[in-house]
C-alpha cells in the first residue's frame, strides 16, 4: 500500500509538470515567434500604446494636447477645452477633443480615459499593432488558456491526494514512515510548483505583447534615452517621452499631478511598463510585468544614436511622425 501511494505521488508530480508544460508551449507558440526581422517604423501614438495600452495612448494625447495649449488641466485633474483650438489631423487626438467639445465644462481626466479607451481610433492603433505582429491578437491566447484551465484542474487533484494520504497516515491505513514521508514530500511539491505555475502563468497570458513588439520597445528606448530631451519637436519633447515612459517624465511636474489627481493607478509615479486595466498587460520586455502600476522593463540603458539610423534589435524607433 505504502509503495503505491508513493508511485501515485510521483505520476500526481508528473501530471502537475506536464500540464504547466503544456500551457508553457501554446503560450511561446504565440507569443514568442521569432521575430520577423522586419523594420517598424511607429508614431508616438503606436509606441505608447504598445508601451502602456490604450490608458498609455490617452495620457499621450492629453500631455500634448495641452502642451500645444489645445486644452486646459487644472490641478484639480479638470481638463476644458480651449477656444478657437484647432482642430487635429491625428485620430486619436481629435478624439479627446471631439470628447471635450461634448462637454463645454470639460470633465476629469479619468472620466475621459475610460470614455476614449473603447474608441475607433484606441482599436485602429491596437489593429495596425496586430497586423506587424507586435500585440497578440484577440484570442489567439485561447487555447493557452485552457491549458491551463486544465493545468489548474491538475493541481486540484494534487491537492486531492496530498489530503487523502494525510487521512490515510492520520487511521493508520499508510504506516511506514520512509514511505510516508516521501509521499508527502512528491505531492506537497506538485502541489506547490503547480500553484506556482498557475500563478505564473496567467501572469504571461496577460502580457499581449509579442516577443517581437518587446524588441521594437527595447530599441526604442535605447534611441530615445530616458532623461534625454529632445525640443525640436512638440513630438520629441513631450509625446516620445510619454509614450515610453509614462507621465513622469513629461517634464511638466504640475500637468503631470493634473493628469493624474485623484486616480489610484498614479500615472505620475514614474512607471514605464505595464498597463493593466483590462486584464491585459502591455510594455513589459519580460514574460510578464504586473497587473497596474509599474513595468518590469528597463527604462533606459542602450546607446543613444543620431536621428533616423536603426535603433538596433531588426527595428526602428518611430515618433517622427504626427504631433499637433
Amino acid at each position: 500500500m505504502d509503495l503505491v501511494l508513493l508511485i501515485a505521488a510521483f505520476a500526481v508530480f508528473f501530471l502537475v509538470g506536464s500540464a504547466e508544460q503544456r500551457v508553457e508551449r501554446e503560450r511561446r507558440r504565440v507569443g514568442e515567434a521569432t521575430p520577423s526581422g522586419t523594420g517598424h517604423q511607429l508614431n508616438h501614438y503606436e509606441l505608447a500604446y504598445l508601451s502602456g495600452g490604450p490608458r498609455r495612448a490617452i495620457n499621450t494625447a492629453l500631455a500634448v494636447l495641452a502642451t500645444a495649449g489645445a486644452v486646459r488641466v487644472s490641478r484639480s485633474s479638470q481638463v476644458t477645452p480651449v477656444h478657437g483650438a484647432r482642430p487635429s489631423a491625428v485620430p486619436i487626438e481629435q478624439a479627446v477633443l471631439d470628447a471635450l467639445a461634448a462637454r463645454p465644462g470639460g470633465c476629469r481626466a479619468s472620466e475621459l480615459r475610460r470614455e476614449l479607451e473603447p474608441h475607433p481610433a484606441l482599436r485602429a492603433l491596437a489593429g495596425g499593432l496586430e497586423a506587424r505582429g507586435l500585440i497578440v491578437r484577440e484570442g489567439a491566447f485561447a487555447t493557452a488558456w485552457r491549458l491551463r484551465d486544465r493545468a489548474q484542474l491538475a493541481v486540484a487533484v494534487a491537492v486531492g491526494y496530498l489530503v487523502l494520504v494525510a487521512v490515510l497516515a492520520a487511521i493508520g491505513v499508510a504506516g511506514q514512515e520512509g514511505y510516508v514521508v516521501g509521499t508527502f514530500l512528491i505531492s506537497g511539491f506538485a502541489v506547490i510548483s503547480g500553484a506556482a505555475a498557475l500563478h505564473r502563468q496567467k501572469r504571461r497570458l496577460r502580457n499581449v505583447v509579442t516577443r517581437e513588439g518587446r524588441d521594437v520597445l527595447v530599441s526604442a528606448r535605447a534611441y530615445h534615452r530616458r532623461g534625454v530631451r529632445d525640443d525640436s519637436s512638440l513630438v520629441l519633447a513631450v509625446g516620445i517621452p510619454v509614450a515610453l515612459y509614462g507621465l513622469h517624465d513629461l517634464g511638466d511636474q504640475t500637468l503631470c499631478d493634473g493628469l493624474s489627481a485623484g486616480d489610484p493607478r498614479g500615472d505620475c509615479a514614474g512607471s514605464c511598463g505595464s498597463y493593466g486595466g483590462d486584464g491585459a498587460t502591455f510594455g513589459s520586455d519580460s514574460h510578464g510585468g504586473f497587473d497596474s502600476g509599474g513595468g518590469s522593463s528597463s527604462c533606459g540603458g542602450g546607446s543613444s544614436s543620431g536621428g533616423g539610423s536603426s535603433c538596433g534589435g531588426g527595428s526602428s524607433c518611430g515618433g517622427g511622425s504626427g504631433g499637433s
